[in-house]
């Protein structure tokens, strides 16, 4: 990117490293590697559709190919020795596999024939990566504030001058014409810089900062309206996740710490909120965005089906397939393996390591993202 509609943000930020402290998944790519090595068909995976979603999926795939149909997405290939025409070409084949009814063995022999496989080389070269999740919350917020909804997230600045990547600092245009960095959020915050720019208001601050870390929100707003935020920029500082810190000073235990005891926490201690919130220095801001929310391609995420990665470094809006471990409803890890569409990023995704799982919108969603962390495969499949 730079982001133009919804960052949607990874609620994994927020956990980061702290289930994985071994093993330093965020870390980049050696300089001149690259993050994908493909894959002998003896390493192959068992690909499936058999729990695929094919009506999803195919809607997904009609995302990724209105972007690749877009001018403006060649400048991003190619990237890792994969094409645009390979991404696209391998889209459109697949799409007609799954609306022909094609079975699993059929669809592998086409593969097999037609495809190639790649795989990242994760945060070490042994191909392992994190998978975390993000969701895109339904929140009860105001327009205007009052008593309760005290708590803004922000329309972008008029003086904010985007970095070239939604992860380089932006510059602030000074009175002056002057530039200089932009300042963290905390700073933005306390002087007051950005009052007269509140979107829209929320009860409670960390309902505010999880919109802010997932980059889009669903709203209940006045009159039982529905209001869609999304992504508007962001003033590029690096993340830090706060639920290390929690872990790391004593305030929650490593296998405790989850969106819900995040929450539990703070409602708990609302003294601690600003203390930690405020150690975050990236602040992202947001516009009304209907019919979201989106991706970092510009078009809608699809539950279960778009995952976020370092598009830096992958091929933005290819066929994907994952395997991993993902939570049952008890939280408890089950065998994951599935197509996925990269179709999105985020401020800590930044590593041929990391990649995030779309969980959708919501309760269920939240929770299930809010336990996703788990080690796994990440392949990439183009037309040959």
């Amino acid at each position: 990117m730079p982001r133009h509609l919804s960052l949607v943000l990874l609620l994994t930020l927020l956990l980061g490293a702290c289930a994985r402290q071994t093993k330093d998944y965020s870390r980049p790519l050696p300089p001149g590697a690259i993050a994908l090595e493909e894959v002998p068909y003896h390493q192959w995976p068992s690909f499936s559709v058999a729990n695929l979603d094919r009506r999803a999926f195919l809607k997904g795939i009609e995302h990724s190919l209105t972007y690749l149909r877009a001018p403006s997405a060649a400048q991003h290939f190619p990237v890792a020795g994969v094409s645009q025409d390979q991404v696209e070409r391998g889209l459109r084949r697949f799409r007609d596999l799954l609306l022909s009814g094609a079975s699993d063995s059929e669809i592998r022999q086409v593969l097999r024939n037609e495809f190639r496989v790649y795989r990242s080389v994760g945060w070490d070269g042994s191909g392992e990566v994190l998978f975390t999740g993000y969701y895109t919350p339904i929140f009860e917020a105001r327009t205007s504030p009052d008593a309760r909804f005290r708590y803004p997230v922000y329309r972008r600045p008029d003086d904010l001058i985007p970095g070239a990547t939604h992860t380089t600092i932006a510059q602030q245009r000074l009175p002056d014409g002057r530039t200089r960095p932009y300042p963290s959020a905390g700073e933005l915050r306390r002087s007051g810089a950005l009052r007269g720019r509140e979107l829209v208001w929320f009860a409670d601050p960390f309902d505010a900062y999880i919109v802010v870390v997932q980059g889009s929100a669903k709203l209940r707003v006045e009159g039982g309206r529905e209001l869609e935020i999304g992504y508007a920029g962001t003033n590029g500082h690096a993340y830090r996740a706060i639920g290390r810190d929690l872990v790391a000073e004593g305030r929650l235990k490593p296998d405790q710490l989850n969106l819900s005891s995040m929450r539990r926490f703070f409602r708990e201690n609302p003294d601690q909120v600003w203390n930690y919130i405020d150690r975050n220095p990236r602040i992202v801001f947001f516009q009304e965005a209907p019919g979201g929310p989106f991706g970092s391609l510009g078009q809608p995420v699809t539950t279960d089906v778009s995952i976020a990665t370092d598009k830096a470094i992958f091929p933005r809006a290819a066929l994907t397939f994952v395997t991993t471990q993902t939570p049952d409803p008890r939280n408890r890890p089950i065998p994951y393996a599935a197509f996925r569409l990269d179709q999105d990023t985020g401020g800590a995704i930044q590593a041929p390591g990391r990649a995030d799982l779309y969980m959708g919108v919501g309760e269920t969603a939240e929770q299930r993202a809010g336990h996703q962390l788990y080690e796994g495969f990440l392949y990439y499949l183009v037309a040959r």
